[in-house]
C-alpha cells in the first residue's frame, strides 16, 4: 500500500516497537528472589510467558488483577519480595527506541497515532509514567483494558472505534507478523516492524512523514 490518502490512525505497538525489552530480563530479575536453579528458571518462564497457558495471557487481558498475578508467582515459586518490591523488579525492564518514538513524533504532525498493545497494568502504569513518548499519543487500545488481546478480533475491533476509523483507514504497526496479518483480517492495514529504518521508508513512500 504506497502513496495511500485517506488514512485516519496509526497504530504502533509498545513492546519492541516502541519500546525494548527482554521476557529473559523479568525472570532473571524474579529469580534473585527465590532459590533458584536452572530448572526454576525454565519452569517460571514457561509459567508466565507460555503462548498457550502462560499466565501474562489472563494477566495481560485483565482477567486476574495486579495482586493475584503477584500472589500466583509468590505461591509457585516461593517469591522472598514484597509486592512492592516485586513491582520494582517486575516494572523496570524497558527501554525507548528513540527513533521509533521520533518517527512517531513525525507521523503525529499529519496524523493521529495512537497505540495499540498486549500489555498489562503494571507494566503499562510503569511505562505511561516514564517515557514522555505515550502520553503525546492519541489514544491508547490496551489489552488488559480491553479484554482482548492480539490476534483476537475484538482488540483491533476496540481499536478502531476509539480511532473513529473505518476499513482500510488505519495502519498498525507491529513486531509480529500474526498479529500484523490479524490486523488486515480486521480492516487495518499492517506492517511487520523490521526495524527503524525500514519503517521509516514505508512510511514515506506511503506519504505518512
Amino acid at each position: 500500500m504506497d502513496n495511500n490518502k485517506g488514512i485516519k490512525a496509526v497504530f504502533f505497538d509498545l513492546g519492541k516497537v516502541l519500546l525494548s525489552f527482554s521476557h529473559e530480563n523479568i525472570v532473571k530479575r524474579l529469580l534473585s528472589k527465590t532459590d533458584a536453579n536452572d530448572n526454576t528458571k525454565t519452569a517460571l518462564f514457561a509459567f508466565l510467558f507460555d503462548s498457550g497457558n502462560g499466565l501474562c495471557n489472563t494477566y495481560d487481558e485483565g482477567l486476574v488483577s495486579s495482586v493475584d498475578f503477584y500472589r500466583e508467582i509468590t505461591s509457585r515459586f516461593h517469591l522472598m519480595a514484597s509486592y512492592d518490591e516485586f513491582t520494582g523488579l517486575w516494572d523496570d525492564i524497558f527501554t525507548e527506541n528513540k527513533d521509533v518514538s521520533s518517527l512517531m513524533g513525525e507521523v503525529r504532525k499529519r496524523t493521529p497515532v495512537y497505540l495499540l498493545s498486549n500489555v498489562n497494568e503494571l507494566h503499562w502504569e510503569f511505562c505511561r509514567e516514564k517515557f514522555a513518548c505515550l502520553k503525546r499519543m492519541d489514544g491508547w487500545a490496551l489489552s488488559y483494558e480491553i479484554k482482548s488481546k492480539k490476534p483476537k478480533a475484538a482488540i483491533y475491533k476496540a481499536a478502531l472505534r476509539m480511532a473513529g476509523a473505518g476499513p482500510g483507514e488505519s495502519i498498525f504497526i507491529d513486531d509480529i507478523a500474526e498479529n500484523t496479518e490479524a490486523a488486515e483480517r480486521n480492516g487495518i492495514h499492517g506492517i511487520t516492524f523490521l526495524g527503524a529504518a525500514d519503517l521509516r521508508a514505508r512510511l514515506l513512500r506511503m506519504g505518512l512523514v
